[in-house]
């Protein structure tokens, strides 16, 4: 029994269709999977900047929030490395002491540079000079 020339056409045809068939369907299947992950990429990078937009504008306030350990009106907001700088007794006209205030949002950490100067600061041994770390809560 002879196979045809029609017949292997045909069979070349319809495996080419297979595959093409296959491809096309990979093709849609990662489009939707992607069409997902988007959704949610985009939901996290919202997420992700509202928290940081919310920890900047707390950290501007801070000092207007309960149980921050110095007054606002002695409080110089620097923001890089460290948050604020305090002087202590500024508004007597009679500075005892020098504090940087690193505010901090639940249970986030220092960065390098802030343990770095935390460490520095330390070191001094002073009442006068020091570092304190501000920490509120959602």
């Amino acid at each position: 029994m002879q196979i045809s020339t029609i017949t292997i056409l045909l069979a070349a045809a319809a495996f080419i269709i297979v595959i093409w068939l296959t491809y096309k369907l990979a093709v849609l299947r990662a489009d939707l999977k992607w069409q997902k992950n988007l959704v949610s990429l985009r939901k996290s990078i919202a997420d992700q900047q509202r928290a940081g937009i919310k920890g900047k504008v707390s950290e501007t306030f801070a000092p207007f929030l309960g149980g921050f350990p110095f007054k606002p009106s002695e409080c110089k907001f620097l923001g890089d490395p460290i948050d604020y700088v305090a002087f202590e007794g500024l508004d007597e006209r009679d500075v005892k002491g020098v504090h940087f205030v690193e505010v901090k949002q639940g249970t986030s950490k220092l960065s390098k540079h802030q343990k770095q100067i935390k460490d520095l600061i330390d070191d001094l041994k002073s009442d006068e000079v020091t570092f304190k770390e501000f920490r509120f809560e959602d």
